[in-house]
């Protein structure tokens, strides 16, 4: 046999293989399971107690998890007396929800307000605290796909009754 026509056959067996492995990455990929894109916006300020204390005693703990690594929280400032706070005072990243957050908070007042978004939906919405591992089980929840810890609300109709569940 010439060099020539085993230089080709090595060509054409690399071809074979390249083709293989390229079909079998995009297979992986596509069988991969996808990791939902979570944003929680914590909304509350310095006017409202369990607010400073949650942000002094949970959101350390929260910040220390695994989970908390793998999602986007954003803290907004707000009063007690408002409900969701206008755009020009929510930092860039949570503009984009602003109306998505007025219609789940469905303009009650109070403070803390806490927006759960997978994939930019509001997934849940609610009034109150919720501890470090209580935020850590409902990440996992979402991110595994098993029963969520609390009943999700994606509209209120008041800081203690939920209109629209999720």
């Amino acid at each position: 046999m010439a060099n020539g026509s085993l230089t080709c056959i090595a060509k054409a067996v690399l071809a074979g293989v390249a083709a293989v492995a390229v079909q079998l990455t995009a297979a992986q990929a596509q069988s991969a399971p996808r990791i939902p894109a979570i944003h929680i916006i914590y909304m509350g300020g310095d006017d409202c107690p369990p607010c400073r204390a949650w942000r002094r005693e949970e959101l350390p703990k929260l910040e220390a998890t695994a989970g908390f690594k793998r999602i986007k929280f954003t803290y907004v400032v707000k009063v007690i007396r408002s409900a969701v706070p206008p755009a020009f005072f929510m930092p860039s990243e949570v503009r984009p929800y602003k109306a998505k957050l007025d219609t789940a908070n469905n303009g009650i007042t109070g403070s803390p307000q806490t927006a759960i978004l997978v994939d930019g939906k509001v997934f849940d919405y609610y009034f109150g605290t919720r501890s470090a591992e209580e935020l850590e089980k409902m990440i996992a929840a979402i991110e595994d796909g098993t029963p969520y810890p609390f009943q999700q609300c994606v509209r209120r109709e008041s800081q203690g009754r939920c209109e629209v569940r999720g």
